[in-house]
């Protein structure tokens, strides 16, 4: 019987122990994701994360050294899901027929994880992660919208591929800006209904809506 030499052992050992500490990572993001559909950053604690991926807390600092770092692992996640479900908008026949306002708008209601995190992206994610989480996250969405940029940029009846690439950034810039308006505080609520300031209430849907056709326009002059 031929004898496996300890040189050819190693490599198989690693495999097995690179596919495992893929596997726990996996696992690890799945139970944030799952936590965050129904917490905000503020209630979601490492604690809860490794005792829903059932891991040492210590095993969790291992793959995710802050709690930002691993939420914007779960958006990067979200955001390429998002970005599959605009593609298969861009080559199904609805797309002849429906504006790119309304998908954009629609989407959010198949992933409400993902808009309820994009708007504490550049405010707290990306200040608080590491270099090396940010820099993934980014290099992950330049490649999957440079995936839809033809497509979209066919869409959306522009000249160039960069206006499109501009123009999806501006759009999520919309989401967020308009995001506090459009679901103040409770006190806020009280203070723009009791005090004849009504011209502050905005529906969301409808602002974002119209603020991305006027760019459309911008874009096409």
């Amino acid at each position: 019987m031929k004898r496996i030499s300890p040189s050819e052992k190693q490599p198989r050992k690693r495999a097995v122990l690179e596919k495992d500490k893929l596997s726990k990572k996996s696992n690890i993001i799945l139970a944030a994701a799952n936590l965050l559909l129904k917490r905000d950053l503020n209630d979601l604690s490492m604690d809860d994360v490794a005792k829903k991926a059932k891991v040492a807390k210590g095993t969790l600092y291992l793959y995710f050294p802050t709690k930002e770092d691993l939420v914007l692992r779960v958006h990067m996640s979200d955001y390429q899901a998002w970005i599959n479900a605009l593609d298969v908008f861009l080559e199904s026949p609805s797309s002849f027929t429906h504006n790119f306002e309304d998908w954009f708008v629609n989407s959010f209601e198949n992933h409400t994880r993902f808009i309820k995190i994009l708007p504490i992206v550049p405010t707290i994610l990306e200040k608080h992660a590491s270099y090396e989480t940010i820099k993934e996250f980014k290099s992950e969405l330049l490649s999957g919208l440079k995936k839809i940029e033809p497509a979209l940029t066919k869409k959306l009846g522009f000249q160039r591929k960069e206006d499109t690439f501009m123009f999806i950034l501006q759009c999520h810039a919309i989401a967020i800006g308009a995001w506090s308006h459009g679901f103040p505080s409770d006190t806020v609520k009280r203070v723009i209904s009791d005090n004849g300031m009504e011209l502050f209430q905005i529906d969301y849907v409808t602002f974002v809506k119209k603020a991305i056709v006027t760019l459309q326009r911008g874009f096409r002059d």
